[in-house]
């Protein structure tokens, strides 16, 4: 062997062992990532984000940039959680502050479609917690107004078909505490068998929009004794008027519905009464016309059409100039017994005492009524 020849393959040598060694070396140094072009990508994302491959943890400038000094303290924190998923926890940021977080992890794959780690990335939602706190206050705010009013909340949200029903509501409908109706046949489901036809046509006319407002009262099913509520809601429409959203009040009436039908009841008991006394009962307003005439007093003038109409339209204008008089010293001296002639369809002149009483009307006005009871009248 020549001595250039001994050289050159000494030098060949010499450059092969280089890049041999460099190359176990630059391959111990290398960081644990997939390529240079995802390691690019993922020190640039502006969300703190952070991978674990093999032992060694990776954070990227916006992990530094958020947590600073408390970095270390922020990824042992994280270590404590399962590596898939999401979690929302607190971590303290680079100025000392505790923020809610929510951390949101991905589990790494190798070429072999093996796991080799996880990566995350952590979002501050101190703001939407707040916000959400704000908001909650401002509905448990709203529940106690109108618990104080006697009424119960409800909020559908049509799009998901998601309802919340306040504990109120939950309370006058009949459910337990720990129930949790969420639907809205969770409401419909009790409403009255004869009630339901009304209901569901309402209902559907307000989210087509024929009604500015959707009110309804019904009794509810196998409620003992009969119990009946009133609803009032109104829908919240998108930009193409589509109902997206409903929300309403409910309120237990059963005691205005009984106090309503025990007043109807005793309105129809007097009705009766005045209706079967053996003599000519009337009301008439201070202008003139009568409002009322029971039944002995319409055979009196032979049923003929009386309603709103004056004396001088039911009497020979004697008789009326007559009970003209009666009214005006009724209304204006207090005198309340007096002496009227009223012809029968017959022509027969009967005489009657007449008994006036003056009744207040719901609107602030007065009117008149009165008995006439013939003087040859015996019980």
């Amino acid at each position: 062997m020549s001595l250039l020849t001994f050289f050159a393959l000494a030098a060949l040598l010499t450059v092969t062992f280089f890049f041999i060694t460099s190359f176990q070396r630059a391959k111990r140094t290398q960081k644990p990532s997939i390529s240079y072009e995802n390691d690019l990508v993922f020190y640039t994302l502006a969300l703190p984000s952070f991978y674990k491959k093999e032992s060694q943890t990776v954070c990227n400038k916006a992990f530094a940039q958020a947590f600073g000094a408390h970095a270390k303290e922020a990824l042992a924190h994280i270590e404590t959680f399962p590596k898939k998923g999401s979690v929302i926890t607190e971590l303290t940021f680079d100025n000392d502050v505790r923020k809610s977080v929510q951390l949101s992890f991905s589990t790494l794959f190798g070429k072999e479609n093996t796991p080799i780690g996880y990566s995350g990335i952590i979002i501050d939602i101190s703001s939407f917690q707040k916000n959400k706190e704000h908001l909650l206050h401002q509905k448990e705010r709203l529940e106690l107004a109108l618990e104080g009013n006697d009424e119960a909340l409800w909020d559908w949200d049509i799009q998901t078909e998601n309802v919340f029903f306040s504990p109120k509501w939950k309370h006058i409908m009949g459910y337990a505490p720990n129930e949790t109706p969420s639907t809205l046949s969770s409401w419909l489901n009790l409403v009255h068998t004869k009630d339901m036809a009304v209901v569901n046509e309402r209902l559907k006319a307000h989210l087509d929009g024929r009604s500015d407002i959707f009110s309804i009262e019904h009794r509810i099913r196998q409620s003992d004794p009969l119990q009946w509520v009133c609803i009032k809601a109104k829908a919240i429409r998108d930009k193409r008027h589509q109902a997206i959203r409903m929300v309403g009040t409910l309120r237990d009436i059963t005691h205005e519905k009984a106090t309503l039908q025990n007043a109807l009841l005793e309105n129809e008991r007097y009705a009766a009464f005045f209706e079967q006394l053996p003599v000519l009962a009337f009301i008439k307003n201070r202008q003139g016309p009568y409002l009322y005439l029971n039944r002995a007093f319409q055979k009196f003038l032979g049923f003929k059409t009386w309603q709103s109409k004056t004396a001088h339209e039911l009497f020979d204008a004697k008789t009326a100039d007559t009970i003209d008089d009666i009214d005006r010293l009724s209304f204006f001296e207090n005198r309340f017994n007096h002496t009227l002639e009223l012809s029968t369809q017959e022509g027969v002149v009967m005489t009657f005492e007449v008994y006036t009483f003056l009744v207040e009307t719901p609107d602030a006005d007065k009117a008149i009524g009165g008995f006439c009871i013939n003087k040859s009248f015996k019980l």
